[in-house]
């Protein structure tokens, strides 16, 4: 009796002992505790996403972190199917709703590991938040100090936040394996979806590679009989019904990156993993328009930061992409026939706002982030001659006012002889005087060059600069393409013609919310005058010409579109260095730019190709699909402005000639024999 009595104090001072070290360890461990109000302040480096305008998810930005992109959206309860949260939740802690923190019946188990030297187990939802925010540093430490601090900062966490916020925070913070940290990206790295699309079946399979998620992806075939586990014991547990669980299991689970076979009663029958990187997101994963969506991510990054694209929870952005037109460009871009070696870039943009609504960057290699559209900074040719001829109508010149085309000279010293003598493309002259309109329709430079000499160079230069051109030198060069400027700044230039005067600063961005909804940054028309309404009004009237005066002779015949009046002007440099077409209609401003990257001459078939042939086919294909549906019909005049038939040579009124606008009382006056001018619009052109 002395012995079982001396055996059972022996044994109750080792328990007190055991009890007494280990209360005195936790208190060592713990003293140091992260303050948890770190949870508040607490930053996660997080996706931003873009939306199309119209709100479809266009692409995702993800941070880096150590040289690799973090894909981690935060997602609310609300937003989670509720079969996937009850599978996470039964598979991860069957009694989360019931414990306070620590569930006891793992928590026993995990004390009685520990006494036997093994470090795992006793993890809670409340204990893995704990250890992916506060402990983050600690997260691959089998130690002590990590569980006991686990431990009572999940006591902590409980007390503060309610089971639903702490729920929250562990679909935001559990790692998934590659790149995708909770359940947002999970969702779309192992199944391309919402989580608010997941099935109980997909919801099953996350939460049984959760654990240890690399090396489970691996192994399917493990984890489906882990998934035939969690349904048996959901069963019975009721968390679910038969008919629920053996729908769940006859559902072709396919991760991505797997190709799988199953039978009708959901056994695996075939699984190989044929690319292991399917599931990893990239740093920019769009689902089109890639050249558009690294000039958004330029945007944001410039005017809000890294931290702030990438952290606090990530941005919503909504950009003025629009799908339909999007799509068009692309097709446009992919059907063109381009001389040898060149690239391409196409935008379209809003002439009232400057929202870009369609852009291609490029076409020729996967994977490249040059986006000509924006970047390419090149000589318009002959695409800047409608800007000259409006500085001269604001001038007092009109349409028909008469230009030489006949050799010129101008003194200019970089020249061998101090004397510049331009030429037409063609090298030959009409050797006469013409109407401005008609010196257009032909793109002749010399009655270009003639006209910015007279109303004044420093004006023309001015005025170009105003317009985006990048103007080095005002020099007489500037007038037949002399100066620089981008397809997405000549888009924007052109707007001009057709919304009143206005040069537009083309916008990719709508608005921008922060993760909690908030609006961080909200668009508005940017424009600056050009132009009055009428002088604009005769620009558009000879971009018109341009397109329909000549008929079948017309150099921009390619671009015309049954049932829409459009207009515009092609442009062609020096040995076929750079094509052009920039037109516009109603509701677009459209350019098309061909060229080299390395700017060498380009041919086409052996011969030097002509932007006429080359660029007004791929911006018809692109414009007429883009506004397929929509109005098409012309532009209605400003006050002041009448119609007048006159005769493109010559410039005097014509009942056979063309229908040429005018300011009211500055139209040509006719001969005796020939009829008054009409007024008001006139016959719809052809």
């Amino acid at each position: 009796m002395r012995v079982l009595r001396f055996l059972l104090f022996v044994f109750l001072a080792a328990f007190l002992g055991a009890g007494a070290g280990l209360g005195y360890l936790a208190y060592a461990l713990t003293r140091d505790l992260p303050d948890l109000e770190a949870l508040d302040r607490l930053r996660l480096t997080a996706t931003s996403t873009l939306y199309a305008r119209d709100s479809s998810l266009l692409a995702a930005l993800a941070s880096v972190e150590e040289g690799r992109a973090i894909h981690r959206s935060l997602v609310r309860l609300s937003e989670v199917s509720p079969a996937a949260l009850a599978a996470l939740v039964f598979s991860e802690d069957r009694r989360f709703f019931s414990h306070y923190g620590l569930d006891p019946v793992r928590l026993l188990g995990a004390l009685w590991a520990i006494l036997q030297g093994d470090l795992q187990g006793g993890s809670t939802i409340t204990t893995q938040v704990i250890k992916n925010t506060l402990l983050k540093d600690l997260a691959q430490a089998r130690t002590l100090e990590r569980k006991f601090k686990e431990w009572a900062l999940a006591l902590e966490l409980e007390r503060r936040y309610t089971k639903a916020e702490i729920l929250e925070m562990y679909l935001n913070v559990v790692p998934w394996g590659g790149n995708a940290v909770g359940l947002k990206g999970a969702a779309e790295a192992y199944f391309g979806k919402d989580p608010s699309a997941l099935t109980l079946a997909e919801g099953l399979y996350l939460a049984s590679i959760v654990p240890a998620p690399n090396a489970r992806y691996a192994d399917l075939k493990g984890v489906r009989a882990r998934m035939r586990l969690l349904l048996d014991g959901m069963v019975a547990e009721g968390w679910v019904s038969p008919e629920v669980a053996e729908a769940a299991w006859r559902e072709p689970v396919a991760p991505k990156g797997w190709r799988v076979r199953y039978d009708g009663e959901g056994n695996l029958l075939e699984a190989e993993l044929v690319d292991p990187e399917a599931r990893i997101l990239k740093a920019v994963d769009f689902r089109f328009a890639p050249h558009f969506v690294l000039e958004v991510r330029r945007f944001l990054e410039a005017r809000f930061g890294k931290e702030k694209v990438y952290g606090e929870g990530g941005l919503k952005v909504y950009t003025t992409l629009d799908p339909v037109m999007q799509r068009a460009a692309e097709a446009a871009a992919k059907g063109a026939r381009l001389p040898e070696g060149a690239e391409l870039a196409i935008v379209g943009l809003d002439p009232e706002t400057g929202e870009v609504l369609a852009l291609v960057g490029g076409v020729r290699r996967a994977g490249d982030e040059y986006n000509r559209a924006t970047r390419a900074l090149r000589n318009p040719g002959s695409a800047v001659k409608p800007f000259v001829y409006a500085v001269a109508l604001e001038n007092g010149w009109t349409q028909a006012t008469l230009v030489p085309d006949r050799p010129l000279e101008f003194p200019d010293p970089s020249q061998k002889d101090g004397v510049w003598r331009p030429k037409n493309f063609s090298g030959t002259f009409l050797n006469r005087e013409i109407t401005l309109r008609y010196a257009l329709d032909l793109s002749l430079n010399l009655p270009a060059v003639y006209t910015a000499h007279s109303v004044g160079i420093e004006k023309v230069a001015e005025r170009l600069a105003r317009a985006g051109f990048y103007v080095r030198y005002p020099t007489l060069a500037i007038a037949i393409g002399g100066a620089s400027i981008t397809p997405l700044d000549l888009a924007a230039a052109y707007a001009a013609f057709v919304n009143g005067g206005y040069r537009v600063a083309p916008q990719f961005v709508s608005r921008v919310e922060d993760a909690k909804g908030r609006v961080l940054y909200q668009a508005a028309p940017e424009r600056v005058r050009l132009f009055s309404p009428e002088v604009a009004y005769q620009g558009w009237d000879l971009l018109k010409g341009y397109v329909y005066d000549l008929g079948e002779r017309g150099l921009a015949k390619g671009a015309r579109i049954p049932g829409r009046v459009v207009g515009g002007k092609t442009g062609t440099t020096n040995e076929a260095r750079d094509l052009w077409f920039a037109g516009v209609t109603r509701g677009l401003s459209a350019v098309v730019w061909v060229g080299r990257d390395d700017n060498r001459p380009m041919r086409m078939g052996g011969r030097e190709p002509s932007s006429s042939v080359v660029n007004p086919p791929i911006w018809r294909a692109f414009v007429a699909e883009a506004l397929r549906g929509r109005p098409g019909g012309d532009l209605p005049p400003p006050p002041g402005l009448v119609a007048v038939r006159v005769d493109l040579l010559s410039g005097l009124p014509s009942p056979s000639g063309v229908a040429v606008y005018f300011p009211r009382g500055r139209e040509p006056l006719p001969p005796p024999s020939v009829e008054a001018p009409m007024e008001g619009p006139p016959p719809e052109v052809p």
